[in-house]
C-alpha cells in the first residue's frame, strides 16, 4: 500500500465529506489534515484494511462531527450576535437544523445520506467505499430521507 497513491488520492473525496458537515472551507481543511495524519500515524493497520476508502471517510466523519460540536459551542459562547441580520441567522439556523438532523441518523444511514445527498456520489461508489450492495444502500437512503423528511414535517 501506498500513502500517496492509496490516502492522499482520496483528498477532494474527504474534503467533499467534511466540508458536507462543518459547512467552513477552513475547518473541512483542518479536518482532511488530521485524517491524513491519523491515517499515516495508523499505517501498520493498512494490510489489514480491505476497504481504506470507507475506513478514511469513518476517520473524517468522526473528526468533523466533533469540529462540529466545537463549533457549536464556541457559537454558544459568542455574546455578539446583535451585528448579524435576519436572513443569515434563519439561512444558518435552517443549515444547522438540517446537519442536526442528519447528525441524528443511525449509521450508516447519517453516512450514506451525506455521500449521496451532499457529495452526489453515486449508488455504486457508495456502495464499494461501505463495502454493501447497492440495493442495500438504496434502503438506508430511503430510511434517512424518511426520517429527515419526518421531523422537517413534526417540526412545522
Amino acid at each position: 500500500m501506498d500513502f500517496r497513491s492509496d490516502i492522499l488520492s482520496q483528498r477532494d473525496r474527504l474534503y467533499r465529506l467534511a466540508l458536507g458537515i462543518t459547512m467552513h472551507t477552513a475547518e473541512a481543511e483542518d479536518v482532511v489534515q488530521e485524517t491524513m495524519i491519523r491515517a499515516w500515524e495508523r499505517r501498520a493497520e493498512w494490510p489489514m484494511i480491505k476497504n481504506i476508502p470507507g475506513w478514511l471517510a469513518l476517520i473524517c466523519r468522526n473528526l468533523a462531527l466533533d469540529s462540529l460540536k466545537r463549533q457549536k459551542r464556541s457559537t454558544l459562547l459568542q455574546t455578539d450576535v446583535a451585528s448579524e441580520s435576519g436572513p443569515n441567522i434563519e439561512a444558518r439556523d435552517t443549515i444547522d437544523y438540517i446537519i442536526r438532523l442528519t447528525a441524528t441518523l443511525p449509521p450508516p444511514q447519517d453516512e450514506i445520506f451525506r455521500l449521496r445527498d451532499i457529495e452526489g456520489l453515486s449508488y455504486r461508489d457508495i456502495a464499494q467505499q461501505l463495502d454493501i450492495s447497492e440495493d442495500q444502500v438504496k434502503v438506508y437512503l430511503h430510511r434517512a430521507r424518511g426520517q429527515i423528511r419526518k421531523q422537517i414535517v413534526n417540526k412545522s
